[in-house]
């Protein structure tokens, strides 16, 4: 059972100044020491509603990039640091947050106007992301450059809403499937959008059709927005969004932005 969510800020901009990002990302509290890693990834529970990975032969010295994996139905918090792992054993320190998700009639709003409960929501899973990742700073060497946001099927698409809504805090963002609506250029921040990377994929068997045309309108919001956006079309012999193709994908994906920014 999780516990009851923090207390909103008094307005969803309470969190966008982008001289906090690294504040935002910082300790705040003592917290429980992860366990020492062994020759295998590690998991370990990080707090009421998250979970985390740390890689095998994993070097304090080094500060690793951190995937935080939003859960949704099908995709729990088991399955997304399982994924998190499958892209590398070594690479990234991973971390799942539960709870993310809005209620259908939040997440499907295309009228003009944001309603006022969407973003207290949106800044609800914001508050749940900041607080998750600042509690896994405290304990392991994570590159605040380097914090990647990912998500499958509804997950994905809050994902998306957080990326654009705080692009600043993340170095990428990652969708399996998932859905804008058409009121998400709102949330977009164009200047710090800007050439901002976003990893679009769309696989699954008999609901490909479906998810890749969601994730084409999903391209084009983002391009429209300024963002870098690479999209991987890959075909599965299940309804699975996320394969393990699709997540080497991703690993490549990553790698060949940092060693771009080098």
């Amino acid at each position: 059972m999780m516990h009851p969510r923090n207390d909103l800020p008094s307005q969803p901009n309470d969190l966008r100044d982008s001289s906090r990002r690294d504040s935002e990302f910082s300790p705040a509290e003592p917290w429980t020491a992860a366990p020492e890693p062994q020759s295998d990834v590690q998991f370990w529970q990080v707090n009421d509603f998250s979970a985390g990975t740390i890689p095998e032969s994993y070097e304090p010295r080094y500060a690793y990039p951190l995937v935080v994996w939003l859960t949704s139905k099908g995709y729990g918090v088991d399955d997304s640091l399982d994924h998190i792992a499958a892209m590398s054993p070594q690479n990234y320190l991973g971390l799942a947050v539960d709870e993310c998700l809005f209620k259908k009639n939040e997440s499907d709003q295309d009228d003009f106007d944001m309603p006022v409960e969407f973003l207290k929501r949106l800044v609800d899973v914001e508050n749940r992301v900041v607080n998750a990742v600042r509690s896994v700073r405290q304990v392991l060497n994570v590159h605040t450059e380097r914090i990647f946001l990912a998500g499958a099927g509804d997950a994905a698409s809050v994902a998306l809403l957080l990326a654009m809504h705080q692009p600043e805090w993340f170095g990428g963002c990652i969708a399996f499937g998932g859905s804008l609506p058409s009121a998400a250029k709102l949330l977009a921040d164009k200047a710090k959008l800007n050439e901002k990377r976003f990893f679009l994929a769309a696989s699954g068997g008999r609901s490909a059709w479906q998810t890749t045309s969601s994730v084409r309108n999903n391209a084009r919001q983002l391009i429209a927005a300024g963002a870098d956006v690479s999209v991987s079309v890959n075909a599965s012999e299940t309804d699975s969004l996320v394969n393990k193709l699709t997540l080497r994908e991703v690993d490549q994906w990553i790698i060949s932005g940092i060693l771009a920014d080098a």
